[in-house]
Parts: C-alpha cells; sequence; structure tokens
C-alpha cells in the first residue's frame, strides 16, 4: 500500500490494486489511513545536533588523530609534547588569574547594583503598548480527525513551535480517544507565544468540538 500510494507501482501491479479497492472497503480504510500518515509525517520537526556536542565529537576526533599520527613519525610526536606540555603550564597559571576576575566581577556586581537608579520610566501616554505580547496560535492543522466527544485540551508549546506536552480537560479520555487527541495536536504547527517581539514557551487552551448537521 506504501508503493502504491507514492506512486512506486505501475503497471499491471497497480491496475491489481486499484480493482481490489474498488470492492474492499477494509483495504480503502487502511488507504486512507496511509494517506493521513503520510501528510502527518511530513509536517514532523527536523532534528539538529546540538553545537556543544558537535565541538566536543570534533575535539575527541581531534586528538584521537594527533595520537594517531604521533605513533607513525617521531617530528609528530614532538609537536604534539610540545603542545601538551604547554597547554599543562597554560593550565597551572590559570589560577592566577582568579584575583583579577574576581575583580572585574565585583566592579560588574557594584555597576549592577546602581543601574537601576539611572534607569527613567517610559511615558505611554496612557496608552497601551500595542504587540508587545502574542499568544499561540495554531499554524497548520493536521489530517488526522478525532471523532470523540468535545473536549479541551491544555497545549503546552515551546519556542520553537513544538508541542512538548498536551492535558485533556474535563474529561477522563478512553485510549482510543487519548490515541487520536495526540495525533490531532503533535502533527499539527503551531506559530510560538511571543514577548517583547522574541518566541517563548506558553501554554494555551484549545478546544475540540464537532459540527453535527441535521439531515
Amino acid at each position: 500500500m506504501w508503493d502504491y500510494i507514492s506512486g512506486g507501482l505501475t503497471g499491471a501491479n497497480r491496475n491489481v490494486v486499484d480493482s481490489h479497492l474498488n470492492y474492499c472497503r477494509e483495504c480503502e480504510r487502511y488507504r486512507t489511513d496511509v494517506q493521513s500518515l503520510r501528510a502527518g509525517l511530513r509536517h514532523l520537526p527536523g532534528r539538529r545536533v546540538p553545537q556543544t556536542l558537535q565541538s566536543r565529537l570534533f575535539g575527541m576526533a581531534r586528538r584521537e588523530r594527533s595520537r594517531q599520527l604521533a605513533k607513525q613519525d617521531f617530528s609528530t610526536w614532538r609537536v604534539s609534547t610540545e603542545t601538551r606540555i604547554r597547554r599543562f603550564f597554560d593550565n597551572l597559571l590559570k589560577p592566577f588569574a582568579v584575583p583579577a576576575a574576581g575583580g572585574i566581577l565585583t566592579s560588574f556586581l557594584c555597576f549592577g547594583v546602581i543601574v537601576n537608579t539611572l534607569h527613567l520610566p517610559p511615558e505611554w501616554d496612557e496608552e497601551m503598548p500595542v504587540g508587545y505580547s502574542t499568544e499561540v496560535m495554531i499554524d497548520e492543522l493536521t489530517p488526522f480527525s478525532f471523532k470523540g466527544r468535545d473536549v479541551m485540551v491544555k497545549l503546552t508549546v515551546d519556542a520553537g513551535g513544538r508541542v512538548t506536552n498536551y492535558e485533556p480537560q474535563e474529561i477522563n479520555p478512553t485510549p482510543e480517544e487519548l490515541r487520536e487527541i495526540s495525533n490531532l495536536v503533535l502533527y499539527s504547527t503551531f506559530t510560538p507565544a511571543t514577548r517583547l517581539g522574541r518566541p517563548v514557551a506558553s501554554k494555551r487552551l484549545f478546544s475540540i468540538r464537532h459540527l453535527r448537521e441535521k439531515s
């Protein structure tokens, strides 16, 4: 079915699946689920390796390469040994820099104590500032649906617009309802809240309601 949805089947194989879907309702429902799942997966956020981890791995790789090269060539071993000796003396002299750093830190603390007295409060002319903050907004809704009861859900959205937690309110959902709520909120995309123009993590209540039409 995955090959069929992605266009990987051609010719006679695709014709066989087409004819089967015309009379098999169970496979037709499965085809709809596969299409919804593919659409939801396209909305998953990409994850990057943290910068600190990259720097740590690069440092480990450089040190390991230096050790390997030192075993092969005497001149390389001599340069590596001199580098380690210089690093040892640099680390040995660092404690003497503590008094100087303490004096600089004391200066910053003293300045921090008096800087608040130099601050002049802004005059708003009795008008509410516009654009001071915004709340979490739905950017794009997932194709997954929720067929259960009307429910209020409290979402926690981080500064990148990703849902980090969700809590149904006022009802105790069944496992099936909880799974559908999870698919609905985790595969949707959100615009994060902002404070002073910067995106921040925030919580907000969202109501999931159903429109019922009379036949």
